[in-house]
């Protein structure tokens, strides 16, 4: 996967944010800088270049970009205010409808895991399964406040979610959680 942010293509009103590659896919963010709301076009394409998905979206205009993408769904991020960032999923199947999430964090080996923050409350991380909808909560009040429940990285071995982050004292930890519930 790569991620090209740009600033410099231009069609009339029309500017290529960013875009992202991955094995599959090809995602283009394009901004219409005459609009100041819904002005976002997400469009996927196959590695053909035949368009596989086009969404319109409704993100902040100037502060929106791509951060990843894989085969399954492109994220475009953008700050809602003060700490707060918000990621929309936009999934690569034509009958998905887009998901957002709160300082939602990635699961580097496993994309249909995300962990995220649901109403500013940092003392809980929320896993999230695509697949199937479920979730689970996990306490990490030991977390060093500064970082809004961001963990400094977090990945499966096996059934565990493995996740590095700093704790209130600055001291490195490891947490393993068990997500076996949430993967059925």
């Amino acid at each position: 996967m790569s991620v090209n942010n740009t600033e410099n293509s231009v069609r009339d009103s029309i500017v290529v944010v960013s875009e992202c590659n991955c094995e599959l896919y090809t995602s283009v963010l394009e901004e219409d800088t005459l609009k100041d709301s819904s002005a976002f076009v997400l469009t996927i394409k196959n590695s053909d270049g035949t368009i596989k998905k086009r969404s319109i979206l409704d993100v902040r205009p100037r502060m929106s970009g791509i951060d990843y993408c894989n085969d399954y769904y492109t994220v475009i991020g953008f700050p809602c205010g003060g700490p707060c960032y918000s990621q929309v999923f936009v999934f690569t199947q034509n009958n998905r409808p887009d998901e957002q999430f709160s300082y939602s964090q990635r699961i580097y080996n496993m994309p249909e895991l995300i962990a995220y923050i649901r109403n500013e409350e940092f003392e809980n991380l929320i896993v999230h399964n695509f697949n199937n909808g479920k979730e689970l909560i996990i306490d990490i009040s030991d977390n060093n406040w500064l970082n809004f429940g961001q963990m400094d990285s977090m990945y499966m071995n096996q059934n565990d979610l493995i996740m590095l982050y700093t704790d209130k004292d600055e001291a490195a930890r490891t947490k393993s959680v068990n997500l076996e519930v949430i993967l059925k």
